[in-house]
Parts: structure tokens; sequence; C-alpha cells
């Protein structure tokens, strides 16, 4: 155990202390730390010239605020984002930003996110609370090294990879200080020219560090997909961990200093490759917590993580997107992260827009978020649940996408869907039917995007070449295909695509009559059609065991 390790971390649990000890101070008084979220985005809008068209000053009470500003999407902020990611002009707010964060779009295929000072401070807020109870309830991740999956990015924005894709330059001076010393895979991993090349680093520190204690990632996928890399390239890792040298590597990855670890070459050198509780514990004896997402989609692969790493305990994630924070794990439940942003939620039941103030248990709600990136009244994709209160703050959960699909955190859209299937009938004479998103069955293969279409058999392997193109255009689908958490796009072509579409949707529960074609479905019961696919349209799946 390193000493100075332990004792960083206890300097951070302290810190943190501060920020949660505000956050129960704040749950007691929810309206009253809401309304002072709300002043200090004024402040920072007010005086823009987003502010200025919408009338809105410091003296704008909330009511007024509604009154003015319409619910909106991403759609309504982008020329205004894009005016200021080009001019530097304060369009959004009066304050410079101090980075676009890249995320997926439904009509565009990148969403630029303004970072600015203030909007960084509101994510810090929940930071803080969140980390001071994981280090109060799974003491043992303070006594080694943490690997935390932040930003990555497709391959073609690693050219701004300054910008987009170190997360430290994000964190107050001490947290970056903190980072730094403790993190098992260093942020610099990230500035590596592929994402391959990021990933196979990332292995190789993760396999250097016996003192792991907590793994920290969004998609439990990202996690299976690394472990499963890591079987088929085990050998190559051993022989960095032996030597301390990055081998046929070294040009791509000379920024790093490769990582040495003797015992654990040794592991991986006699290890079958097959991914289990024996050599997770081998490799990682004092893993002490995973933290994953473990709702909707995303619960049946949390559950094979925790079979994985049985050794280990497991806690889900809050609800934290690109755009900002709404919930954040503590205890057992996901409060609002009530002193980050100003929030107001839609009841899905009546469409009826309520303040946090107003929630009341059993509610499925859509969040709307208001925050010092000058995003207002911005509505997200989300539907959550109210199952509880800390003291005067709700507690919500996660239940589902209100629409697209997302099986590893790729986030498509029906109207990303429709427009690549104007592009495809624009250049081919196939009319498509449906993308179907398969999940994974268990231990067989990744998921996939099958597209059914009517047309001649003879497309089939151009609309394959097509599609996988179209798709890989959208940010989160190229990045969840780098990272190997989902196979290549596959297509079936014939006269009676229809007919299997309705077939699907029977075998899914829907009544007969009542079947809408859907541009894009999750659809398990397509995985029966993979089979029949041919070998080469699949993805080498591997074997976890």
């Amino acid at each position: 155990m390193n000493i100075s390790t332990r004792l960083l971390h206890q300097i951070s649990y302290r810190l943190s202390r501060y920020g949660q000890q505000r956050f129960m101070r704040a749950s007691h008084a929810l309206k009253a730390a809401q309304l002072a979220r709300f002043q200090n985005i004024m402040a920072v809008v007010s005086g823009s010239d987003s502010g200025y068209q919408r009338g809105l000053t410091l003296a704008t009470n909330i009511e007024e605020f509604r009154q003015r500003v319409p619910l909106s999407d991403y759609e309504d902020w982008q020329n205004a984002i894009n005016r200021q990611r080009s001019s530097g002009e304060f369009i959004l707010t009066t304050e410079t930003c101090q980075r676009y964060q890249p995320t997926s779009g439904s009509t565009a295929q990148i969403k630029w996110i303004p970072y600015t000072p203030e909007f960084l401070r509101e994510l810090d807020q929940a930071i803080n609370p969140w980390m001071a109870d994981l280090y109060s309830r799974y003491p043992a991740i303070r006594k080694g090294r943490h690997y935390w999956s932040l930003s990555w990015v497709p391959g073609e924005l690693r050219s701004v990879a300054n910008s987009v894709n170190d997360d430290l330059q994000l964190l107050p001076w001490w947290k970056r200080l903190f980072m730094n010393r403790t993190m098992a895979v260093p942020q610099a991993v990230s500035l590596a020219p592929s994402s391959e090349l990021s990933l196979f680093a990332s292995l190789c520190y993760l396999c250097a560090a016996r003192d792991l204690t907590l793994m920290s990632v969004w998609s439990p996928t990202f996690l299976l997909s690394l472990l499963e890399q890591l079987g088929q390239q085990r050998m190559a890792v051993a022989q960095v961990l032996e030597q301390g040298r990055w081998g046929e590597q070294q040009t791509s990855l000379g920024h790093l200093s490769a990582p040495r670890n003797r015992i654990n070459a040794a592991l991986l050198r006699n290890w079958n490759g097959r991914i289990n509780a024996t050599i997770t514990r081998k490799l990682w004896p004092e893993l002490a917590l995973i933290s994953a997402w473990d709702t909707s989609s995303s619960e049946p692969w949390a559950r094979q993580l925790q079979q994985l790493f049985s050794h280990s305990d497991f806690q889900g994630k809050g609800l934290w997107a690109t755009e900002g924070v709404v919930t954040i794990p503590y205890g057992q439940q996901y409060p609002l992260a009530l002193e980050s942003h100003f929030y107001e939620f839609e009841n899905l039941a009546n469409k009826q827009v309520l303040f946090s103030w107003e929630l009341e248990p059993g509610m499925q709600v859509r969040p709307v978020i208001t925050t010092a990136s000058g995003l207002l009244r911005y509505r997200t994709k989300d539907r959550l649940l109210v199952d509880g209160f800390i003291n005067q703050c709700p507690t919500l959960r996660f239940i589902s996408r209100l629409s697209g699909t997302d099986m590893v955190g790729e986030k498509m859209s029906p109207q990303a869907v429709l427009n690549i299937f104007s592009t495809l009938t624009a250049a081919l004479p196939l009319q498509p039917v449906s993308l179907l998103a398969v999940p994974a069955e268990q231990g067989n293969h990744r998921p996939t995007y099958v597209l059914l279409a009517s047309g001649g058999q003879e497309l089939q392997t151009e609309t394959q070449q097509r599609l996988e193109a179209l798709l890989q255009e959208h940010f989160h689908y190229k990045l969840a295909r780098e990272l190997g958490q989902l196979n290549p796009a596959s297509v079936i072509i014939s006269d009676n695509a229809m007919a299997t579409y309705t077939h699907l949707r029977l075998q899914s529960g829907a009544v007969a009559g009542n079947i809408k074609v859907e541009p894009l479905l999750l659809c398990p019961a397509a995985s029966e059609f993979l089979n029949t696919l041919p070998e080469d349209s699949l993805a080498e799946s591997g074997a976890i065991a």
C-alpha cells in the first residue's frame, strides 16, 4: 500500500465532506436552495445576447422566467452555440466558455455543449457529496488507486484532444492534483492517436495496478468489453508488463511511461483468456468497489459484472449527461443534485411542469434543467420515478429513455434513423422498414443493429456498408463501435420484410391490429436472425464465462 496515496484519499475525503455537509443542509431547505441556484444562473445569463432577447435580468423571478423562456431542446440552442463557438462572443452567458464537449444528437450527429466556469462549479457541487458518501460507505477504496473512465471520443475528434479529451482540466486544482496522484490509468492515455491504442494502454495500466480499489465506468458493457479485449490481448499486455516498454506501440504511446508488474504478467501468461471471478480476484485482489449504470437496459450487464467481480461491492450511477447532472448516488438512493442546476420536471401523466419542491412519490417525470452554461429549460430525454425523499430533497430512479435506443450508450434516435433511411433510398432502390436494436444474448454476441428492408438481395453488401458508414457519423455509435461494445450493423433485404417486422412485433407481445411501423425499435426477438447472417458480418464476440 502506498502511504502517500492513502494520505491523499484522506485529504480528499475531508475536503469532500464540506460539500456533503452543504448538500445535507440544502436538503432541509430545497426551495431556498433552488431559488439561490436560479439567481446564480440569472447572474451569468443576464447581459448575454440570450438573456437580453428573453428579457432576463437579476430581478427576474421564476414565474416570469417560465413565461419568457419556453421548454427547449438542443435544436433550439444549436445556432446560438455555433455562433458562440465560432465568434467567442457572449451569446449564451457572460462567461468565457472553457471548452465545448461533444455528445450525440438526434437531428445533428454531434451536439456541442458549452462548459463555462460557473457550469463546472455546478458539476463540482454534485461530485463532492457523492465522493464523501463513497469514502464513508466503502472505506477500503481509500487504500489504493482508482480507475475513472472519463471522456472517450472517436478518432476524428482526437485532433482537438486538448480541448475535449482532458477531463482533469474540468476539476478544481486540488482535485486535479489528487486525481493525478491516485489514478491507476493516467488521463494522458486519451491522447493516443486512436481508441484502440487508448484501450490497449488502459489495459496495461489496469493490469499493473494490483492496488486497484475502485473501478468507475459509465456503461457496464464498456468494462465487459475491456475484459474481453484483455482476454484477447493478454500476451501483448503481459509483454509490456514484463519489460516496462511499449514495444511496437512505442511511437504511438511514447508520451506515456510504460507500466511494469511481473506478478500480473505471469498471471496473464498462464491464463486461458476466459473471464471469470477467479482471474479478476487474482489480478485485482484489493478491488473494493465497481461503479456503473445498473438500471433499465444496463441491469443484466451490471449483474454480470457483479458475478465477475464477486469479491467487490457494486454501486449504480446517478443520471449524469453531458448537458448536466440530475441525480447522484447517495446511500441506497439517487437524490436530486439540488445545488447543481435549477430543475423543473414534466409530469408524464398530465404534461404539467412542476418545480422540484412540487414533486410527489410515484410520479413519473422528465427532467427540465436550467444550467449556468446557458441552456435554459432544457428537456432531457429521460423517464424518472420519484421514489422517495432525503429530508425535502426528492430521490429519483431512472426508468428509461423517452425516445430512441441506448443499449450501450450509443443514443440512437428515431429522427436520426429517418435521416439515414432518406440517404439510403436516395442512393439505392430499396425501401427500409425498420432499424432493429438487438441486445446481446448473454455470452453469445455483442448488441447490434439490423436493418429490415424490401428490395433485391443483390443490394445486401452495398446497403450494409452504407448503413454502417451512416451510423458511424453519429458520435456515440461510432464511439461504441471503437470501444468494442457493438457489433457492426447488419442488413436483411427480402420481399417480405414487412411480414418479418410484423412477426417480430407479435413475438414481442404487440396486438396484431395495433402494430405501428417504427423506424427504430428495440427488438430482442430479432436475435434469432443473427444466426442467419453471413459470418463476416458479425465481429468476433469472444468469450465471457
